[in-house]
C-alpha cells in the first residue's frame, strides 16, 4: 500500500498528560499524515494503550497508508522510565506504574517500538531539524504545565549514569521556595512553569488585586492556559506582567547557572509559555540568564525560541526510532 517512493515511514508519538500528538513521518523527515486525541489519563495502561493505537491509525488514513508500511515507531512519554524495556516505570499525570508500553505497542503495531523521555525527544527534534540545526553542545528547556530539558554534548543526547540525567525543571533556584510537584522545595519548576504563574495569580486574586484574569480563573477551576497569560499580558495586566517576568527572572537565572556549568553554544527555549508568549518573554529570560553566565562576558552563547512548536516531540520521536532501528540518519 505504501506510495511514497522517499524511504519507509516511522510513526512519532507524543504522548502526554492530556494528549496524544502522532504523526507519520517519512525518510526525509516530511509530514505525511497527522492525528490527535485526548489522553484518558485515569483510565490506566490498557485505555492509554488502545488510544494511541487509534491516533496511530488515524494518522496513518490521513498518510493513505496502513500499518504494515511502519518501519518503527517512538514514543515520548512522561517518566520516569526504563529506556531499554520501553517502560514507563511511574507517572502521576498518567496514572500507571511499571507499563511496558515500548512491549505493547509494538505488539499491536507490529513494528520496533522505542520509548524516550517526552522532552529528551522534542529536544532532539529541536537540535536535528529546528533552532539547534548547525549546533553539537545546547541545552533544551521546554516550558509548560512543568519545566523538562534537554542536555546535549558533542551532538549526543546526555543521559547520565541512570538513564534520566537532564531533569533542568528540577535544580533549585530559591532555597526554602515552594513546593514543586517532586516534593522539593525552590525548584526551577515551582518557580517558573505556567503551574507556578497560575499559582501566583490565583494568590494575586484572594489577595483582592484586580486582573483580567479572575474571570478566566474562575470559569476553569482555578486553572489558566497559556493564551490566557499571553492575552492578559499583550493588555497590559499588572498581574499577569508582575507574574510572567517573574517567572522569566527565575528561568533566566536556571539557565545561567547550566550556562556556566556547561558552556553550550545555545540554550533553546521552547514549550507552551514560550511559545505563546514569545520572543519579548525569551528576551526577559534571556537578560536574567546572561546576568549569570560567567563564562560568557561578551555574550557569545545564543540563546532562542524553539522553532518547531508541537511538531518538536513527534519529529524527534521519529529521528530516533529510525536511528536506533532502521541505522538512518
Amino acid at each position: 500500500m505504501l506510495a511514497q517512493v522517499d524511504g519507509p515511514p516511522v510513526v512519532g508519538i507524543d504522548l502526554g498528560g492530556t494528549k496524544i500528538l502522532t504523526a507519520i513521518v517519512s525518510a526525509e523527515n516530511r509530514l505525511l499524515g497527522r492525528a490527535k486525541s485526548p489522553t484518558p489519563a485515569q483510565q490506566g495502561a490498557a485505555a492509554i494503550l488502545r488510544a494511541i493505537v487509534e491516533t496511530v491509525d488515524n494518522a496513518l488514513a490521513d498518510a493513505r497508508l496502513a500499518r504494515s508500511d511502519l518501519a518503527a515507531a517512538g514514543v515520548g512519554s512522561p517518566g520516569p522510565l526504563d529506556v531499554e524495556t520501553g517502560t514507563i516505570l511511574f507517572s502521576a499525570n498518567l496514572n500507571v506504574r511499571g507499563f511496558p508500553l515500548g512491549t505493547e505497542l509494538s505488539q499491536a503495531l507490529g513494528c520496533p517500538v522505542l520509548v524516550q523521555n517526552d522532552v529528551r525527544v522534542g529536544g532532539y527534534g529541536e537540535f536535528r531539524m529546528g533552532a539547534g540545526v548547525g549546533f553539537r553542545d545546547l541545552i533544551a528547556v521546554f516550558v509548560g504545565t512543568g519545566i523538562g530539558g534537554c542536555v546535549i554534548q558533542g551532538g549526543r543526547v546526555v543521559t547520565g549514569a541512570t538513564g534520566n540525567a537532564g531533569e533542568i525543571g528540577h535544580i533549585i533556584v530559591k532555597a526554602g521556595g515552594p513546593v514543586c510537584g517532586c516534593g522539593a522545595h525552590g525548584c526551577l519548576e515551582a518557580l517558573a512553569s505556567r503551574t507556578a504563574i497560575t499559582r501566583r495569580v490565583n494568590k494575586a486574586i484572594r489577595q483582592g488585586l484586580p486582573t483580567l484574569l479572575s474571570e478566566r480563573v474562575a470559569r476553569k477551576g482555578g486553572r489558566l492556559k497559556s493564551g490566557d497569560l499571553a492575552e492578559a499580558v499583550a493588555a497590559g495586566d499588572h498581574v499577569a506582567v508582575k507574574e510572567v517576568r517573574r517567572a522569566a527572572k527565575y528561568l533566566g537565572l536556571g539557565l545561567g547557572s547550566l550556562i556556566n556549568v556547561l558552556g553550550p553554544e545555545i540554550v533553546i527555549i521552547g514549550g507552551g509559555v514560550a511559545g505563546a508568549l514569545g520572543e519579548p518573554w525569551v528576551e526577559l529570560v534571556r537578560d536574567a540568564a546572561r546576568s549569570q553566565a560567567l563564562v560568557d562576558p561578551s555574550g557569545k552563547i545564543r540563546i532562542s525560541l524553539a522553532a518547531l512548536g508541537d511538531d518538536a516531540g513527534v519529529l524527534g520521536a521519529a529521528l530516533m526510532a529510525r536511528e536506533r532501528f532502521l541505522a538512518i540518519a
